[in-house]
């Protein structure tokens, strides 16, 4: 089950940019690429504590 709730989403000439923070109240940032060659791009830790985010 995914408990992050979305806090921002945005679109950019890059592609999409979404904003989200888990439940144990991390702030992750996702850049979701347009067209099939973009590369996506991940930021923010994750607590290995977490049972959510913890990877």
């Amino acid at each position: 089950m995914n408990t992050n709730t979305i806090v921002s989403q945005h679109t950019t000439s890059e592609g999409i940019v979404v904003w989200s923070r888990c439940a144990c109240g991390r702030l992750q940032m996702v850049l979701v690429p347009y067209g099939i060659h973009g590369k996506g791009l991940a930021a923010g830790g994750h607590d290995i504590q977490c049972p959510q985010c913890g990877r």
